[in-house]
């Protein structure tokens, strides 16, 4: 809650429901690409051993191709090795996955594989230079070159929470101690009307005038869906009572 207003990536999704992410500081990106570079080294290692062993000779010429060679791999293998972790971790590699990293178009979607392939490409002007520290700093989202170029930036995910931990305040009925008569159209409306219903109903502590225009705009767009005739008896509830009703006689079919 402390972040500011640069401090986090805000996206909507196609339900215009807005979500917050944390931008990953340098701090914490500074010790996932410490343990990253570690694995890192110990593949290259492990590569370079038999290609300096095909190559390498006596003469100057081949100690050069030697070098020249193992040079080349080790390259190979650090773009390879986050390229390949993100492409096929949905944007983390094991540095990042350690510290809850994760890699999002700048737009808040999936990175495609090009951009990937492009931000770790610029690795090597980023880590191999030292250009990317300087650039991350006066970023205000930490993006390095690397991210510029893919239209990508680095985030904190938190901790998922699943659904039985949650605790959801119990409806608050004001209106009537039961379901009332059978409302047509009912079987038309499902799990994401109730889930509506019975958040407005779990926030009674609501001003009157809010509660009220709220209560009115759901009964009507709810009618509608319903198709409920412009002379049932329904349509002449009051809002609040309609939803009670609702909400009870949904809950009732899911049961």
């Amino acid at each position: 809650m402390g972040a500011s207003q640069h401090d986090v990536l805000r996206v909507s999704t196609s339900d215009n429901v807005g979500i917050g992410y944390d931008i990953a500081g340098l701090g914490s990106r500074f010790i996932a690409q410490l343990l990253d570079s570690l694995l890192v080294g110990i593949i290259a290692l492990v590569v370079d051993i038999p290609v300096a062993a095909a190559v390498n000779g006596s003469d100057t010429q081949q100690t050069v191709l030697a070098a020249l060679a193992v040079s080349g791999v080790t390259l190979v293998v650090y773009i390879g090795y986050f390229t390949i972790c993100e492409v096929s971790s949905g944007g983390r590699t094991p540095g990042k996955s350690s510290g809850r990293l994760r890699v999002l178009d700048i737009s808040g979607a999936a990175p495609t594989a090009g951009q990937l392939l492009l931000r770790n490409l610029a690795r090597v002007v980023d880590v191999a230079l030292g250009v990317g520290v300087v650039v991350m700093f006066w970023n205000h989202q930490s993006r390095r070159i690397g991210d510029l170029l893919a239209g990508t930036v680095v985030v904190r995910v938190r901790p998922s929470v699943s659904y039985s931990a949650a605790v959801t305040p119990p409806p608050v009925m004001l209106r009537t101690p039961d379901a009332g008569p059978l409302i047509d159209g009912v079987e038309r409306l499902g799990d994401r009307e109730l889930s509506a219903i019975r958040t407005f109903l779990a926030r009674p502590g609501l001003e009157p005038p809010l509660r009220a225009r709220l209560a009115h705009d759901m009964t009507t767009r709810l009618l509608d869906r319903m198709e409920v005739p412009e002379a049932a008896p329904e349509r002449q509830w009051p809002p609040e009572l309609f939803l009670e009703r609702l909400y009870l006689q949904l809950q009732g079919r899911r049961r």
